[in-house]
């Protein structure tokens, strides 16, 4: 351990170390252990002064070095390190999500024995061994709406455990909550013919049947040995035009109404069909882009009654 450290403290490019990080602040601070290593070294100086010990006084100064190169190490331990993520995540709410992120090593030297916390939570230890790192972030909240992520931060007591060396990042991001989904009652599954699962329901008729198509659609009457020929079906629900007009069920109580609206465009979105969403002013086309989804979700996230 003190010959990798000794070996690290070489490597050292001091220029660096006095450029902070313009977005981010590191802090260096002796834990418990440091502590107690600071009052020994005080002692030991006093015993030296008094008592004109010069042993006491080398021992002092042997272990003040320790304690400054530990602080040099732990500092370039952790430099140089960035926290990247997407600028908005979007979470159904009371599920619990994982948001991605990934943080990036931007110096050559490898980063050993950092934690990663986040409201609290240690999320573990790791050696970033490799210039970019990904990590997942269990996210969960019971309210729809619009929200920022805490503070992620990275703390290392590397490489004597006298010193913890903190940097946090504020992620500058969206959590876009929406509500939760929940399947309609009977009379919504109704209207938007979703009671059972039918894709393609009414006969269209005849085509070439090409290589993938499945055999259970061939049609055996019409085809012979040299040709084949399968059957087209017409989906009706496609050929709709569906609108989701919230205006329209003022008897379902809002926030149950805003969960069967999740159910009832995700299950639209997830089978490429069309949707017209509305409610008041705002009318909003869902199509089989995620963009359409997201924007649909944001207003289910903030819409007022």
């Amino acid at each position: 351990m003190i010959k990798q450290s000794a070996l690290r403290f070489v490597d050292i490019n001091f220029k660096r170390l006095i450029k902070f990080k313009k977005n981010s602040r590191i802090y260096i601070y002796p834990n418990l252990n440091g502590i107690g290593l600071a009052i020994f070294i005080f002692f030991c100086f006093l015993i030296s002064v008094f008592y004109e010990n010069n042993s006491g006084l080398l021992l002092s100064i042997v272990i003040f070095f320790i304690f400054f190169i530990s602080i040099l190490i732990s500092h370039q331990n952790i430099n140089y390190l960035k926290l990247n993520y997407n600028n908005v995540f979007y979470v159904e709410a009371d599920q619990k999500e994982k948001l991605g992120f990934t943080i990036l090593n931007l110096s050559k030297e490898k980063k050993l024995n950092i934690n990663i916390t986040y409201n609290n939570s240690n999320l573990g230890n790791f050696d970033f061994l490799k210039r970019i790192s990904l990590f997942n972030l269990n996210y969960i909240n019971d309210s729809r709406g619009v929200y920022a992520l805490d503070d992620i931060s990275l703390n290392s007591i590397y490489p004597f455990g006298v010193i913890n060396t903190k940097v946090s990042f504020k992620p500058n991001c969206e959590v876009i909550v929406y509500p939760k989904s929940l399947r309609p009652n009977q009379d919504l599954l109704n209207e938007f013919n979703i009671n059972k699962d039918i894709k393609a329901d009414e006969f269209d008729g005849i085509d070439d049947f090409k290589n993938g198509d499945s055999l259970s659609k061939v049609a055996w009457k019409k085809s012979t040995l040299e040709k084949k020929y399968i059957k087209t079906f017409k989906d009706n629900q496609k050929s709709q035009k569906l609108i989701l007009d919230l205006d329209k069920y003022n008897n379902i109580k809002f926030e149950r109404l805003l969960s069967y609206s999740t159910y009832l465009i995700k299950y639209f979105y997830q089978r490429k069909i069309s949707l017209t969403f509305k409610h008041k002013e705002n009318i909003f086309l869902l199509d089989n882009k995620e963009k359409s989804l997201n924007q649909i979700f944001r207003y289910l996230a903030n819409v007022k009654i």
